[in-house]
């Protein structure tokens, strides 16, 4: 495998994780698990891809990938439960 291909993956595994836990901690404001795994990928893709980006390289290390991708899936939840409340 790739360096590029480990950080993707690793991106994709931490959102997932970060999406699922989201999903469970805050209960509040959300649209169900589904579309809190969908968002909490989408933000740690990107963050990882702006990551590489901006170093213009894909050789950050696991750990760096990690937190990243776990800001970025964060950051985007925290926006979806603050902008686009679920209708209870």
């Amino acid at each position: 495998m790739s360096v590029a291909f480990e950080m993707f993956l690793a991106a994709v595994v931490i959102g997932l994780l970060g999406g699922g836990s989201a999903g469970i901690v805050m209960k509040n404001g959300g649209h169900g698990l589904l579309q809190d795994l969908a968002i909490a990928l989408a933000g740690s893709t990107l963050a990882s891809w702006i990551l590489q980006a901006a170093l213009g390289s894909a050789d950050t290390g696991i750990l760096v990938t990690s937190v990243v991708a776990f800001i970025g899936a964060a950051s985007l939840i925290m926006a979806q439960r603050k902008r686009w409340r679920a209708h209870a």
